[in-house]
C-alpha cells in the first residue's frame, strides 16, 4: 500500500469524523493502523474533522446535533488508537500546562482539543474550564507552578480578559510560565504584541509547544 493510498484513506476519515460517521470511522482507523500509520498522525486526522464541524458551528453552518455526532465518531476512532498514543515516544520533558477559556467566553471545542491532545502527548493538563477570570488564572498557575498557560477566546469581549490574564500570571510568575493563545478572537498580531505563542487550532498548539520545548524553552 503506498502514500497515495494512505492520502486518500486520511481523506475518507476526515469525512467520516464531519459526517458523524462512526462505523467508517472506526474501518478506516484500522485500515490505516494496518499499514504502518502512526497513532499520532491518526489523531490529528480525527481532530481535524472536529475542528471543521466546529469552525462550521462558529460560523452557523452546522448546528449541535452534527456537533454531537462528529464528536461520538471522534471517541470511537480515539479509542482504538489511545493505547498505541500513549506507548509511542515523548517529544521531550512532560511539562505542566494550565488551559482555560478566558472570561466572558464560553466556547470550548478547540480548548478540548487541545487538553486531549496534550495529555496523550504525556504533559500534567488542568483544564480550568470556561468563563475563567484572570484571577483564577494567575492562581492556578502559581499552584501547579505552570511552565505553560493556554488560554482560548473565540468572542471579542475576551480580549480584554485575555490580556488582564497576561498581566496578572506575570505579576505573581514572571518570566517561569509562557502562554500560547488561540481562538476566532486571537490573530498573530495580538500574540506579537503580547510577545506569547499563538496557535491557528489543536493541532498547531500543540506543535507549537513541542516547538518550545525543543528549543529549550522550558
Amino acid at each position: 500500500m503506498g502514500a497515495t493510498e494512505e492520502t486518500q484513506l486520511a481523506e475518507i476519515l476526515k469525512q467520516s469524523v464531519i459526517k458523524g460517521d462512526v462505523k467508517a470511522t472506526e474501518q478506516t482507523v484500522n485500515k490505516l493502523l494496518a499499514m504502518g500509520t502512526g497513532a499520532r498522525k491518526i489523531f490529528e486526522l480525527l481532530s481535524a474533522g472536529v475542528l471543521h464541524v466546529g469552525e462550521q458551528l462558529s460560523n452557523k453552518e452546522a448546528f449541535l446535533p452534527e456537533l454531537v455526532v462528529t464528536i461520538d465518531a471522534f471517541k470511537k476512532g480515539l479509542a482504538l488508537i489511545e493505547p498505541k498514543l500513549k506507548s509511542e515516544p515523548k517529544e521531550g520533558k512532560p511539562l505542566r500546562i494550565i488551559i482555560g477559556t478566558v472570561e466572558g467566553d464560553i466556547h470550548n471545542i478547540g480548548k478540548n482539543l487541545v487538553k486531549t491532545m496534550l495529555e496523550v502527548s504525556g504533559h500534567d493538563v488542568f483544564d480550568l474550564g470556561v468563563d475563567i477570570p484572570a484571577d483564577v488564572f494567575a492562581a492556578k498557575a502559581q499552584e501547579h507552578d505552570a511552565d505553560i498557560v493556554g488560554m482560548s477566546a473565540l468572542v471579542s469581549p475576551g480580549l480584554m480578559s485575555l490580556r488582564k490574564t497576561v498581566e496578572k500570571v506575570r505579576q505573581v510568575r514572571g518570566d517561569r510560565t509562557h502562554f500560547i493563545i488561540g481562538g476566532y478572537a486571537t490573530s498573530p498580531a495580538l500574540a506579537e504584541e503580547l510577545k506569547i505563542m499563538y496557535a491557528k487550532d489543536a493541532i498547531d498548539a500543540v506543535n507549537k509547544i513541542h516547538e518550545f520545548i525543543n528549543k529549550g524553552g522550558a
